[in-house]
């Protein structure tokens, strides 16, 4: 009995739980850098997930949060 579960239900069990562990992974995590005007400190570096794509502007604390230094691409929140 023992040598059947070593040799045939563990590794099929391994087989299994490594399929259903690819299926509950993200495709992408990563993040990007976004940047925001502070009135103090001036314009501040963040990691952000946000996109250029979407309806809800993305905020960091009360600032809006850009793609550039420069300001002009504003990043929108994940749907």
């Amino acid at each position: 009995m023992k040598s059947k579960v070593f040799k045939f239900i563990l590794p099929a069990f391994a087989l299994l739980l490594a399929v259903s562990f690819a299926f509950a992974t993200e495709e992408s995590n990563a993040s990007q850098t976004g940047y925001y005007n502070h009135p103090i400190l001036g314009v501040q570096q963040i990691s952000t997930d946000c996109q250029a794509q979407g309806a809800v502007n993305c905020m960091e604390g009360s600032y809006q949060v850009f793609a550039d230094e420069d300001l002009t691409i504003p990043l929108k929140e994940r749907p």
